[in-house]
């Protein structure tokens, strides 16, 4: 396919595609909220069809796992707390914008700042206790 053929909407895709984005705000609608630190969106406005369900790892925040993949019983509490808190913060949120996407190291999931009425939701669970900053290396447990 020539070059002449791609549509103006699907240079988009071709930047997320070919690795770090530029810096770039995209309205993708959360469609659900995986855990506290991960969420669904809705990327069909910018990309092609076999590309916009995305799961959107937040960047720079590491929240407690809930459910089978926790490893004791306070880490599934607070990951649901962590969960909990998400989900009403992206609910009452007026606009949403993920920032800067890259994909990350598990495939089909990228990281991104996901910015909630202007403000960074991965600092929001930081500073309420919910998530601890995060930068792609081992994590500790949240087990005591």
């Amino acid at each position: 396919m020539s070059p002449r053929t791609f549509s103006a909407s699907f240079f988009p895709a071709l930047v997320l595609i070919a690795g770090p984005a530029l810096a770039a705000d995209y309205a993708w609608p959360v469609a659900r909220v995986i855990d506290g630190d991960t969420v669904a969106v809705d990327a069909s406005a910018d990309l092609p069809p076999e590309l916009a369900d995305l799961r959107v790892r937040l960047r720079g925040v590491d929240t407690p796992e809930k459910g089978g993949r926790a490893k004791c019983a306070h880490e599934r509490d607070a990951g649901q707390a962590a969960t909990a808190f998400t989900t009403r913060a992206v609910n009452k949120a007026s606009t949403i914008v993920v920032r800067d996407p890259e994909w990350g190291k598990w495939g089909g999931r990228v990281v991104a700042d996901l910015v909630l009425d202007n403000r960074s939701l991965s600092a929001a669970l930081i500073a309420t206790g919910h998530g601890r900053a995060y930068d792609g290396g081992r994590r500790g447990s949240w087990c005591q």
